[in-house]
């Protein structure tokens, strides 16, 4: 069906008035061509729910923009504090789409729910920009009222440490440290128990604020180490970490396979 066809209006009516949600991933102006707006749909049957996801959402002057996962990801502030100074990074993983996917799905049930109480729909909007702030909120947050006007450091995490990828003989580890008792383990594992009473790492700030050194000790241990001695040793310890997979070494985890990640379907062609 072509909904921009005039012979289509009919057919999308009568669609609409047997349908419990209406899900369209279209901007306002098209929405509203089509007839799959909010108000020609309420109008039609109140009892309907329209989903919908656009770049920016409704309401200011991105309303009719175009964009794409990477370009809201760009816009939060995520791919500036990603990769290195001078060099702003994008996450290969489309994790704008997959989130702003969720949380419609989301809204879209609790609209179902509210439905059963009040017997109308409701319009339930995402927008991939939203999505991408909210998940950068603890960012941009901290940006509104502290103007710390951070900048990327590769792995290295800026608000605790060590936080960090590290190489060992055979591939490369991360290593997550976040509170003091974690710390703890860490020094001892490293031998460095005298970096408990260092002010450097007196706390998770500070931590994150002298992460270099810290990294630079994790490293030097790593380094001596393959990937299986390095995380058979943090386990030991009850360290957060673990390795840094290809795809291919993920779908063969045997953890993956145990707990069911993953499910073989057959698909035509």
């Amino acid at each position: 069906l072509d909904p921009m066809h005039a012979d289509a209006r009919p057919v999308v009516e009568k669609l609409i008035r047997t349908a419990d949600v209406v899900v369209a991933n279209l901007p306002h102006s098209t929405l509203v061509a089509m007839g799959l707006d909010w108000a020609t749909i309420h109008r039609v049957n109140p009892r309907t729910i329209l989903t919908t996801v656009s770049a920016f959402g409704k309401g200011g002057p991105y309303t009719e923009r175009l964009g794409f996962d990477g370009v809201a990801q760009a816009m939060s502030g995520a791919v500036y504090l990603s990769g290195e100074p001078g060099q702003p990074v994008r996450s290969y993983a489309p994790w704008v789409d997959f989130s702003t996917a969720s949380l419609a799905a989301y809204g879209t049930l609790a609209a179902l729910i509210a439905r059963q109480t009040t017997g109308r729909g409701q319009e339930v909007e995402g927008a991939l920009l939203r999505t991408a702030t909210t998940i950068m909120s603890t960012a941009l947050m901290e940006q509104h009222v502290l103007k710390l006007d951070r900048v990327a450091t590769g792995n290295r995490g800026q608000t605790a440490g060590p936080s960090d990828i590290f190489r060992c003989k055979d591939g490369w580890v991360t290593v997550l440290i976040n509170g003091n008792p974690l710390f703890k383990r860490w020094a001892r594992l490293m031998g460095e128990d005298h970096w408990l009473t260092d002010p450097r790492f007196s706390s998770d700030a500070a931590r994150g604020d002298n992460g270099a050194a810290l990294s630079e000790r994790t490293q030097n241990w790593c380094a001596g180490r393959t990937v299986a001695e390095a995380i058979r040793d943090l386990e030991k310890a009850k360290i957060p970490a673990g390795p840094v997979y290809s795809p291919q070494q993920m779908l063969n985890d045997p953890h993956a396979e145990a707990a069911g990640y993953f499910a073989s379907v057959t698909y035509p062609g």
